[in-house]
């Protein structure tokens, strides 16, 4: 075996780990992974949820916000809760849409 040779045969024996290398080479391999809720429907309303529960709490603490002048509290989650009504209605639009063939699962 010529130098030359051996040195190949080293530098092969020895090669780069690090993932960057691996995936040039094709030996890391990317998961298809499928979104688990494609409507965002369950999402939405799970933070409505939470909007109206925190609304509810801040109610409860009305008297200690206004001393304090933090009684523009109580509106925050006021504003969420329109604002996830809002999307709720996005996404029941974009899910009807969808279901019926007008626009495709993997579009936005």
């Amino acid at each position: 075996m010529t130098e030359d040779q051996g040195a190949a045969k080293e530098r092969a024996d020895k090669k780069r780990t690090d993932p960057t290398s691996q995936l040039a080479r094709g030996e890391l391999v990317h998961a298809e992974v499928k979104p688990l809720d494609l409507s965002g429907i369950p999402s939405v309303i799970t933070g409505i949820v939470l909007w109206a529960v925190a609304f509810v709490v801040l109610l409860i603490f009305r008297g200690t916000l206004k001393e304090d002048g933090l009684d523009w509290w109580l509106w925050v989650p006021v504003a969420g809760f329109g604002l996830g009504l809002i999307g709720l209605w996005y996404c029941k639009r974009r899910w009807a849409a969808i279901q019926a063939g007008h626009r495709p699962a993997t579009e936005d």
